[in-house]
């Protein structure tokens, strides 16, 4: 699955930012949510955010964490990228085909316009539950791994066999 975030859009929804004043520390936090997210599910995913009011005259992509996080041009949204990336991944399959495509995204305006493209919409709260429930499988998973204890050949003999084994390494003679 492909999944594209609007970033800014999620932060203002989401009730882990509610209150947080730094926007780079929302930013760089999503970020890493999203990158433990895409490692958990092997999803390929990208955050865009708003440089719509900004100065940038080129729009950034870099690679952070596995995943893509775009930072739009001066006087380009997010909604305009996001329906771009649409766009040009569904570029070439068939209007009906099944493209897993998502957007995930709060803004109604924006959810009805990548549904006409082709892609399938997700909201801010559906991401989350996503989100975490992607993460609980994780935990689960590790745990499990955790109680499963690795089996050495010292594990395998009893304990004359061990006894013998160290005496032979010390040096002494039966």
């Amino acid at each position: 699955m492909y999944l594209i975030v609007d970033g800014y859009n999620i932060i203002g929804a989401w009730p882990e930012f509610a209150g947080e004043s730094d926007l780079a520390h929302s930013r760089d936090r999503l970020i890493h949510l999203l990158a433990d997210y895409a490692g958990y599910t092997g999803h390929q995913l990208t955050v865009v955010f708003d440089g719509h009011g900004g100065s940038k005259k080129l729009a950034t992509v870099e690679q952070v964490f596995g995943i893509t996080v775009v930072y739009t041009r001066q006087h380009e949204t997010a909604d305009h990228y996001i329906e771009r990336a649409v766009d040009l991944f569904l570029d070439g399959v068939p209007r009906y085909a099944h493209a897993d495509v998502r957007v995930a995204t709060n803004d109604a305006l924006e959810q009805s316009v990548i549904l006409s493209r082709g892609a399938v919409r997700m909201s801010a709260a559906e991401l989350r539950r996503d989100l975490q429930a992607a993460k609980r499988r994780r935990q689960k998973e590790q745990g499990e791994r955790a109680r499963i204890k690795p089996s050495t050949f010292e594990d395998r003999l009893d304990d004359r066999q061990r006894e013998l084994l160290e005496r032979m390494r010390r040096g002494h003679d039966e």
